[in-house]
């Protein structure tokens, strides 16, 4: 028989590894929970955009032609197709892939999050198809998010090499989007309303699809048929303040200082663009796929709150709200009780100092791990709906409050992952990352939490 101290020690022992074993058991649940939505975002299930009901609001008759670029121009391009069946005259769009075909568009590939040569020929062939266009003729333009990559043509004097190493300063600055379009709108032929100023006298019909907060048309992939308010002299003082100016290329210093003595002409400005016939529908998908996840995650039993607007700042505050709002719910100082699921979505920025590979989903869920490292039962989702984060093959990363514990006992410090900006090989080390290929749909980023 055990001495009574022995014996309540070994009876502790016994209940810590039965908790570690129901932590576990919870953190599976978790998991193929979060993976459901997942499957269910890519098949579609949660966001259907309904194109053919918007299209039936605007008056189309007479020949149609299709135009369009971004992440989901494929999928939008097909349901114009079906829709209009044979009105349409002829169409392109640029996709970030173009190895399906439809039947009456053409499809064309470009590159994201950074242009290249592919991109500025297709963006040349859609520029002078665009040209061709019989004035009487309506124009459907199908636009959504990577627009600003997929189409663009750079400035006179501007090289693609240069024009891409600009996009790659920005994007890894912690510059806003709106911030970032700003500047790409002054760089480019095509961005800031250029495109709807050449089709100034068309019935011209904009449907966008948002993957940005706020849903502005002028800043959703560079607004081309959106007159644009912002002007050369934002576009420069928006460099200086993420001290960008002197990393930026000398020709696009040229090209902005030019612009603002008057030298390079403006984009077309809302007070002097009358486009009369022109039409804008923009389409807020993120708070519509936000809310079916939320119903879903209701269906099995959750205690739901969807966030009521989309995010827009740092990734680390993003983290941080995230995991408090979790936190208290586990020591019982917030209204819900578990079992809790929490919704957000937005776009987050990064500003990269290191020398590391990922993307802001990959680094949100690993701050967030750092964070609830230890918690009982609490998992996250971060998912890039578009199915590609940032410059990577990943789409985001599932991890638990046990991930940067396995993490160091595997002799990992996730930390100097974070420091050093290397999100992804840190996922793809403890096996939290996700995969799922390009998805058709551009819906901002969501993270889906789970307690309990």
């Amino acid at each position: 028989m055990l001495p009574p101290d022995e014996a309540e020690f070994q009876s502790s022992l016994v209940l810590i590894e039965k908790e570690k074993d129901l932590m576990s058991e919870k953190s599976d649940q978790h998991r193929s929970l979060l993976e459901n939505v997942v499957d269910n975002i890519v098949d579609g299930n949660f966001f259907d955009p309904d194109l053919p009901g918007i299209l039936s609001s605007f008056q189309t008759e007479g020949r149609i032609w299709v135009l369009g670029a971004g992440k989901a121009s494929f999928e939008m391009a097909k349901q114009a197709e079906d829709y209009f069946g044979s009105q349409i005259k002829d169409g392109m769009v640029i996709a970030p892939e173009s190895s399906r075909e439809l039947k009456q568009v053409q499809v064309f590939k470009g590159a994201h999050p950074y242009p290249d040569d592919n991109s500025v020929s297709a963006s040349y062939e859609l520029w002078e198809l665009a040209k061709k266009i019989p004035e009487e003729d309506t124009v459907v333009l199908l636009l959504s998010g990577g627009a600003s990559s997929l189409f663009c043509i750079p400035a006179d004097g501007i090289e693609i090499e240069e024009y891409r190493k600009t996009f790659e300063l920005l994007l890894n600055s912690g510059a806003s989007i709106e911030q970032i379009n700003v500047v790409r709108k002054h760089l480019s032929e095509t961005g800031g309303g250029r495109l709807g100023q050449l089709l100034k006298e068309h019935k011209l019909i904009s449907i966008i699809l948002s993957d940005v907060p706020g849903d502005k048309p002028e800043v959703i992939g560079s607004g081309p048929t959106v007159p644009d308010p912002s002007t050369f002299k934002e576009a420069f003082q928006i460099l200086k303040q993420f001290k960008l100016w002197d990393d930026v290329p000398h020709s696009v210093r040229i090209h902005l200082s030019k612009g603002m003595h008057g030298d390079n002409p403006e984009t077309p400005k809302p007070e002097t663009s009358n486009w009369k016939k022109h039409e804008v529908n923009v389409i807020s998908g993120a708070g519509m796929l936000a809310e079916n996840v939320g119903s879903y995650l209701s269906d099995q039993g959750f205690n739901v709150q969807v966030s009521e607007e989309a995010y827009n700042t740092d990734v680390k505050e993003v983290s941080k709200k995230i995991c408090s709002d979790a936190i208290s719910i586990l020591s019982k100082k917030s209204d819900m009780k578990p079992p809790a699921a929490l919704v957000y979505y937005g776009e987050s920025t990064v500003d990269v100092k290191g020398e590391g590979k990922g993307g802001r989903n990959q680094e949100l869920a690993l701050n967030a791990a750092i964070s609830i490292e230890g918690q009982h039962s609490i998992s996250l989702l971060s998912f890039a709906t578009d199915g590609i984060d940032g410059p990577t093959d990943a789409a985001g990363a599932i991890i638990n409050s046990g991930t940067t514990l396995q993490a160091r006992k595997n002799k990992l410090e996730p930390e100097n992952f974070l420091q050093n900006n290397d999100s992804y090989h840190f996922h793809k080390q403890m096996d939290t990352m996700l995969k799922t290929g390009a998805t058709g749909n551009n819906l901002m980023d969501l993270q889906v939490i789970l307690v309990g």
